[in-house]
């Protein structure tokens, strides 16, 4: 198949140049994709909708016994025209699909042998998903292209005909509602609903209140047959689906008249609008971000739903970064939340699950809470970002990375207080588990909710979160009353391959040739007089971009490499490496700008650095030097000792008077210092018991610090921790076992060690094994792994698979660094365990 699609593509590109009638055809279909589906579309995004179809056409003939689709469908129809032209000239339709016979045969021959409802979606999403994944990968990421699991179309779909009748006295078949999918895939959901609709009204349900929009040329086909053919199963005659349209909903908010390909379609999209909707149900794309800017794989922003997010989700929110509130579920969230137009309704959707508590969707959730009367979360996770014990494959309900869960939303005009009903599974749970669960569940009936009550702040899933919390001192604040004076993110990159290396003289190299790459592209782009579009620029050029970066290139700032700017950077825990530390190739630099300045070699800090609003179990880890966004494998905030002046110069304390103030009025004790108080915060964020009372409140907020009964305590141990963390690798390794292997030499060289299944060795290499790791060494833990994980984690060869960018550990000027770092990190860790162990039970007022 990709070899196939990369022929017709060849073909494509061909016939553009050389055939005229076809040029013709392509320019009025380019013409209508630009109108109905994206203005900034490219012309090798239409060329991919002409191969989707020449490849897949006849399984819909087939499958489906239905050899008039391509003329009788409304979109069919138009891409034939386009086809026609480039067939008439430009090559053999039917030779060049020989190739294919037994690909199609055998898929044929499957479907040919399936009567069951079930499996026959089952089918058509297998074939539908593994196209898009083998075929054109970069559509299937943008897109969200995962099928969703049939227990869970039919949890949600039973769940909206419980809540149609218990909150609203209404069935499906009754004329009242009017039933939308925004983003149907292959037509599942609407399938489903179809087959509990009373067979009286399926007629006129199938006819008036049924709709559905798909943007996606492949799957509008299959959802057009797949609909299509259950109408013709459920009541023994052939009419055509009216409520499918092709169509990007979220451009459907405009309020002109917009040409949607044909007639055809434009009277169904207008027929659509014109309908008061009162359901909504749906798996609407999940994919957030590209990887390269030059992959022209970004989601589509969406003026008028951006503008609305802006003055409602983010407006209300407190959260300082508010970019995830752009992810395209949270866009189909508030597009659904506007187009029940103000009236009673439901709105059922599965997808990313991260607003239902992280910190970013505080306004969100606040404004959802002004809508909707009552909601339903049904957390499924799997976020295998947040719990490396997780396999997407294997834990996660699409087989993907991102966290997942059902939401329900119901407005119903007689509640006025808003209720959130919350029921997480299991997160160790393997899908075939969650899928298990929904199945014997059914609906929500039969799930049991705990009752969340949503606070001022925002907030829904308050269960385990302490109010004590709330009343200690804060990290750092606005007002002044806070610990520190600033707090800030690490360096944040968006090029780690590029600006990060084990190897100085590598980095070095590999940086001067990216800035002269993009000063050529900055050279280039001042002569070509670029204003607009810069995507087909980018196209040819080598540098990693990023949207910072190509603001960069816009304003015509020109990059310099400066030898000074390779500094050292804690990139993970235990792990230190050589940044290329400037403005042009970080996108964030951060406080670092100020915590140790470029433009002062001398200067000296210390900086603790902790997880904020992660999933993932708290973590606190000191540093004196550079630390990356993520130094805990997730985003986090450092609060530094010391800051300066940019230019290096006019040192100050961070640590504010008025804490001063506070602590040595608490403990009547005038001899106390800012770096008491210092080392007394870092201590008292490891105590395990701190920890533990206020897990759910660390994965909302940052850490807020009480007053112990005994501060000096704290603050002897912080200062321990402290000494031992920074310095760790001035330690003596812990005496551990070196088991050489028989007839092999022996070699210090990593390629990726392998820690035992008992944990008590890690393998080195096929020379080499370490043995005798104590069991203490992994309670010493940050975040989600102990610290010896963190080293063997990060301690191996990679290579970047976009840019080859190969990435290795092993230093020539010290052969057994590697092995020498395993043995400090396991004293490390066992002495950490020591002093956590001694400190006082009592971390807060009684």
């Amino acid at each position: 198949m990709p070899e196939l699609a990369e022929g017709l593509k060849k073909i494509l590109d061909k016939a553009h140049k050389d055939n005229a009638q076809f040029q013709t055809a392509f320019d009025g279909f380019f013409t209508l994709c630009q109108t109905a589906l994206n203005p900034n579309i490219r012309r090798e995004a239409v060329d991919e909708m002409l191969v989707q179809h020449l490849l897949t056409e006849r399984l819909f003939r087939k499958i489906f016994h239905d050899d008039e689709f391509t003329k009788r469908n409304v979109i069919a129809a138009e891409v034939e025209t386009v086809i026609a032209a480039l067939v008439s000239k430009s090559f053999s339709r039917a030779d060049f699909l020989k190739a294919l016979d037994k690909f199609y045969k055998a898929i044929e021959a499957a479907a040919e042998t399936i009567d069951d409802f079930a499996d026959k979606q089952h089918f058509l999403n297998t074939v539908y998903e593994r196209f898009f994944q083998g075929y054109s990968v970069k559509t299937a990421d943008t897109h969200g292209i995962v099928y969703t699991p049939q227990p869970i179309v039919d949890f949600m779909c039973a769940s909206v005909v419980e809540v149609l009748k218990t909150e609203f006295g209404l069935t499906l078949g009754s004329k009242e509602v009017k039933i939308l999918d925004p983003c149907t895939g292959t037509g599942n959901f609407i399938v489903n609903l179809m087959r509990r609709v009373p067979k009286k009204d399926l007629p006129r349900v199938y006819r008036e209140q049924l709709f559905a929009n798909e943007v996606m040329l492949l799957p509008y086909y299959i959802a057009a047959l797949n609909i299509e053919h259950a109408y013709g199963e459920l009541t023994g005659s052939y009419e055509p689906f009216e409520g499918l349209c092709f169509a990007d909903t979220l451009d459907l908010v405009f309020e002109e008249q917009l040409k949607f390909f044909s007639e055809r379609n434009s009277e169904r999209v207008e027929r659509q609008k014109s309908s008061l909707i009162n359901v909504v149900i749906g798996n609407p794309p999940y994919n957030a971000n590209q990887v390269y800017e030059t992959d022209n794989n970004k989601n589509r922003s969406y003026e008028l739903i951006d503008e609305k997010i802006r003055t409602t989700y983010a407006k209300s929110s407190a959260a300082t970064l508010k970019n995830k509130l752009y992810d395209p579920y949270v866009k189909f969230i508030r597009w659904a939340t506007d187009r029940l137009a103000g009236k009673n309704g439901i709105v059922c959707y599965i997808t990313n699950h991260s607003f239902f508590a992280d910190p970013p969707f505080d306004g969100m959730r606040k404004e959802l809470d002004k809508v909707f009367t009552k909601i339903y979360l049904i957390d499924l996770h799997g976020n295998v970002r947040q719990n490396q014990k997780l396999s997407g494959t294997a834990h996660n309900v699409f087989g993907i990375q991102t966290g997942v869960g059902i939401s329900i939303f119901v407005k119903n005009g007689k509640s006025t207080k808003p209720s959130v009903y919350y029921r997480t599974v299991p997160a160790d749970w393997r899908k075939s588990q969650k899928l298990d669960w929904l199945n014997h569940t059914e609906s929500l009936s039969k799930v049991s909710f705990d009752k969340c009550v949503p606070d001022n702040e925002g907030n829904w899933l308050t269960i385990g979160g302490s109010t004590e919390f709330k009343q200690f001192t804060a990290m750092s604040s606005k007002t002044g009353k806070g610990i520190f004076l600033v707090g800030s993110t690490g360096a944040k990159s968006n090029r780690d391959d590029i600006v990060y290396g084990f190897d100085r003289t590598d980095l070095a190299e590999r940086v001067q040739e990216q800035i002269g790459s993009y000063n050529s592209d900055l050279d280039r782009l001042q002569r070509q007089n670029i204003k607009l579009n810069l995507q087909d620029f980018l196209s040819k050029s080598v540098v990693k971009w990023s949207s910072s970066l190509k603001l960069k290139l816009i304003r015509g700032i020109a990059g310099h490499f400066v030898a000074e700017n390779i500094r050292i950077c804690t990139y993970r825990p235990y792990t230190k490496m050589f940044i290329y530390y400037d403005n042009l190739l970080n996108d964030r630099p951060g406080l670092f700008r100020r915590v140790l300045p470029v433009g002062n070699l001398k200067a000296v800090n210390l900086v603790i650095c902790c997880t904020n609003h992660s999933q993932s179990p708290f973590l606190s880890f000191l540093v004196n030097s550079i630390a990356n966004e993520a130094v805990g494998g997730r985003a986090g905030t450092c609060f530094p000792f010391y800051v300066y002046d940019p230019d290096g110069t006019n040192r100050q304390e961070n640590i504010t008077d008025w804490a001063l103030k506070q602590f040595q009025t608490r403990y009547k004790d005038k001899k106390l210092t800012k770096w008491d108080i210092f080392y007394y915060v870092y201590g008292l964020l490891h105590h395990p018991g701190y920890r533990t009372k206020f897990a759910d409140n660390l994965k909302r907020d940052l850490p807020r610090i009480p007053f112990a009964p005994d501060f000096r305590a704290f603050a002897v141990a912080g200062k321990a921790l402290a000494e031992l963390h920074l310095n760790y690798e001035d330690l003596e390794p812990f005496d551990l076992q070196y088991l050489e292997t028989p007839g092999v030499p022996l070699s210090y060289v990593v390629e990726k060690m392998k820690l035992s299944k008992d944990k008590t060795s890690v393998r080195v290499n096929e020379s080499l094994t370490l043995a005798g790791i104590p069991p203490e060494v992994f309670e010493y833990r940050l975040g989600n792994r102990s610290a010896l994980d963190w080293v063997i984690d990060q301690y191996r060869v990679t290579e970047d698979k976009r840019s080859g960018i190969r990435s290795d550990p092993n230093r020539a000027d010290d052969a057994e660094y590697i092995v020498k770092l395993v043995g400090r990190v396991i004293a490390v860790s066992v002495e950490t365990v020591r002093i956590v162990k001694a400190l006082p039970v009592a971390f807060a007022p009684a």
